[in-house]
């Protein structure tokens, strides 16, 4: 019992009020009965990692997670980081992850000479590991990555045709904040309770039109933005969410224009047109 309730931990932590979000995760399931390679791609901050965590932990519940973010392979630790160092005695990551997950977290960071080892190992099956010995391949690969850049890349000749099209055998799609806006009020009230939980605080309690305001606005790095704005909120304001202190603390110059527009006519909601509202990115 106490395992199933480990192999449904990151579902469970989910939200998925939304039909977008409730279809990924009925695609991660699906994904996670299989052992082909999945690709998952989503814009930054959509909360890509975590779906990831739910195709392993419900494929592989008793297999290692081992993350590696695509920028930290550089030519010069390549090796060591995939394959192990003998002398050490330092597994590589490849070994690390059998009978689990190898997680390639921003595809579209891996360099060239990553692309083509990578490559080779999934295309052979096999791999070299820290002791010199080859061993057959023995995880599943999941990677992440921005659709945009790897689409970009793709077009340059700059991301290796036969890599991609192994590792997106099955082809995930994680929606942005902007196709999920049923699941923001539920999803800032999940926030609030894991940052009231961390500052040893009560969850403070969001005003009615506040909430509304955060379905309205353009969430533009996504799920994110939304976990930055709220910690900012709440620790700027010692738990208070009135417009006032969002004009004063939170909202600056480069603010979205439509976050600016929305708080102005929820300050008039709340404080009717007597009052003039401060003047957003200064201080009252």
């Amino acid at each position: 019992m106490e395992m199933k309730a480990t192999m449904k931990k990151t579902r469970d932590k989910v939200v998925a009020q939304s039909r977008a979000m409730r279809e990924a995760l009925a695609a991660a399931g699906v994904a996670a009965l299989r052992t082909d390679p999945v690709l998952i791609i989503g814009a930054p901050g959509t909360g890509k990692t975590m779906l990831a965590r739910v195709i392993h932990e419900e494929g592989c519940p008793y297999g290692p997670f081992v993350m590696v973010d695509c920028a930290t392979l550089t030519p010069d630790v390549m090796n060591t980081m995939l394959y192990g160092d003998r002398v050490a005695h330092a597994l590589g990551r490849f070994e690390m992850a059998e009978e689990g997950t190898l997680f390639l977290s921003g595809l579209e960071n891996l360099n060239p000479l990553a692309q083509e080892h990578i490559a080779r190992a999934l295309e052979t099956g096999r791999y070299t590991n820290h002791a010199g010995d080859r061993r057959a391949f023995a995880c599943r690969i999941i990677a992440t990555a921005d659709f945009a850049e790897l689409e970009n890349l793709q077009q340059a000749g700059l991301f290796n045709l036969d890599l991609l099209r192994m590792l997106s055998a099955t082809s995930l799609r994680m929606p942005g904040l902007a196709d999920r806006k049923e699941d923001i009020p539920a999803l800032s009230v999940y926030i609030l309770d894991e940052l009231a939980t961390r500052e040893k605080i009560e969850r403070p309690t969001v005003p009615y039109h506040y909430m509304d305001l955060l379905t309205k606005v353009t969430w533009q790095e996504n799920a994110r933005q939304l976990r930055n704005h709220l910690e900012s909120v709440m620790v700027l304001s010692e738990g208070r969410f009135d417009p006032e202190v969002i004009l004063e603390h939170f909202v600056t110059e480069e603010s979205p224009a439509t976050i600016k527009s929305a708080l102005q006519a929820l300050w008039r909601k709340v404080f009717g047109e007597s009052r003039t509202p401060v003047t957003v990115g200064t201080k009252a």
